[in-house]
């Protein structure tokens, strides 16, 4: 037979010592059954609005077209223009671009975020070393005869250590939070470089319909100089009246007047082109002439696949989704506020009134057990906590779905607006033949003494109207493009 020990004697004999180890004994034991138990909902997927079938301007494209897929998981959309510096262009701000490198940063702050809820998860350790002089009061009735008269230096050095046991897994939900709240800086990320990507696209197509605007208006400014020198001939030999003259030289001062507006166009947009590239707006940036046509490798349908893709394709929706699973995680972290906290604290440390003797054996003092913390007089706080979660949980799902009913909505338009341009594309190259001829007729006429001067002038005018009503048009169909490939999440991967 096994012989008692005197802590059980002392035990039986003391039945509140019994309760209390007792007690003690099975609240470690439920702590350590519960580890990994969290409170709170766990997290399920937003259903979001419907996204079956397909895009309503899909099903109006020209099936006899060639259809070029738009896939932005495995291609590079901005190489189907077929354009070298449009491509140096978009590596270039991938780079460079302040945007990117400040999302990095933010990224970088979420991971260190992790990391510190990843860390509550471990004892948490602190060293303190103090000295201190002393002079006890002689007017205390409790003074210590070896101390009441004398004052003494006390030094010390320990370790104190705690360890939060994660019954109800509010630790765990805060990892969840946090770990999401980084996926959702993933996807800022990416979505700036959808953007940028866009912006930067959007801003060469620009510069380039400026630069043949500019070549337009230079070609029909010669023209108006060719036709005022054959009127001024005509007014000499007296074939054609002062008014003839007066109208050309009208008509070629016009047209002058029209090309510092592009060329300050112009020059704005390169400037906003180096910012994108992360450079200093400098006039020494520039896109030499000789390259000023559009890239228009890419005028052809698209076919932007199925709606329920952009829950994958499109980094907004994304960053929502995880968004929600954040809030939904922080539903759990103020639950658990409101119920009982199990921490094991521990403390060694060393104290003396002398350094000499500060480590040696009868120096140490230790301490070590739980600590039991509940919070239940807080006038309904931590309720109110729970239901403000709750309700940021419920925002969260809105923004998710307002933010998939959004990217359906901008597919749409840009395909009704790529669809629409083409059209007006195809009307504008017809109007634009059909004025050359116009203009080129009248002009023979008019040398023939058939017509007066005033065909003359509004055939040209017809035709500058019409060239850059018609490169406006070319470069809006490009626009629309870029807007189909940003819509759908092209370019992030």
């Amino acid at each position: 037979m096994t012989r008692p020990t005197h802590s059980q004697f002392d035990a039986q004999r003391n039945p509140r010592e019994l309760s209390r180890r007792g007690f003690g004994v099975v609240l470690i034991s439920v702590g350590v059954g519960l580890v990994g138990c969290k409170v709170g909902p766990n997290f399920v997927a937003p259903a979001g609005p419907s996204l079956f079938g397909t895009y309503h301007q899909s099903s109006l494209q020209n099936a006899e077209q060639t259809i070029i897929p738009l896939d932005p998981q495995t291609s590079r959309w901005w190489t189907y223009f077929d354009d070298p510096i449009l491509q140096q262009l978009i590596t270039d701000a991938s780079q460079q671009n302040l945007s990117i490198r400040e999302a990095y940063f933010r990224i970088a702050e979420s991971r260190a975020q992790l990391g510190i809820s990843k860390s509550q998860f471990y004892p948490q350790f602190n060293t303190t070393t103090d000295s201190s002089y002393k002079r006890n009061s002689q007017n205390t009735s409790n003074t210590s005869s070896t101390t009441s008269t004398g004052s003494y230096m006390n030094f010390s050095n320990g370790i104190d250590s705690s360890w939060e046991i994660d019954l109800w897994g509010r630790l765990a939900r805060g990892v969840e939070s946090a770990n999401a709240e980084l996926l959702g800086q993933y996807e800022s990320l990416n979505d700036i470089r959808v953007t940028l990507l866009a912006d930067v696209a959007t801003t060469y197509i620009q510069i380039r319909v400026l630069q043949q605007r500019y070549s337009i208006a230079m070609q029909n400014l010669e023209l108006q100089k060719q036709t005022l020198h054959i009127v001024q001939s005509r007014q000499e030999a007296g074939i054609v009246g002062q008014l003839d003259q007066s109208e050309a030289e009208s008509n070629v001062a016009v047209t002058t007047a029209s090309i510092p507006p592009i060329q300050q166009e112009l020059q704005t947009a390169l400037y906003r082109l180096t910012v994108l590239l992360g450079q200093t707006p400098s006039g020494a940036f520039v896109l030499e002439e000789g390259f000023a046509n559009l890239p228009m490798a890419m005028v052809q349908n698209v076919a932007p696949g199925m709606p329920a893709d952009l829950l994958t394709r499109r980094p907004d929706i994304r960053k929502a989704y995880f968004d929600v699973m954040a809030a939904n995680a922080k539903i759990g972290v103020a639950v658990a506020d409101r119920l009982p906290q199990l921490t094991i604290r521990g403390n060694i440390s060393v104290d003396a009134r002398d350094v000499d003797i500060l480590y040696t054996g009868n120096s140490i003092s230790h301490s070590v057990g739980p600590g039991f913390r509940w919070n239940i007089l807080n006038f309904g706080r931590l309720k109110r906590a729970i239901e403000a979660r709750e309700a940021s949980h419920q925002q969260s799902l809105v923004r998710y779905e307002a933010v998939v009913l959004k990217g359906v909505q901008e597919v749409e338009s840009a395909l009704v607006e790529f669809a629409r341009q083409k059209e007006r594309v195809t009307e504008l190259e017809r109007v634009v033949e059909a004025t050359n001829r116009s203009v080129e007729i009248s002009l023979a006429r008019y040398e023939q003494n058939l017509i007066t001067f005033d065909r003359v002038l509004d055939a040209q005018r017809s035709l500058a109207t019409a060239q850059g009503n018609l490169a406006t048009a070319r470069g809006d169909v490009l626009f629309a493009l870029v807007k189909c490939y940003k819509s759908l999440g092209g370019g992030w991967e």
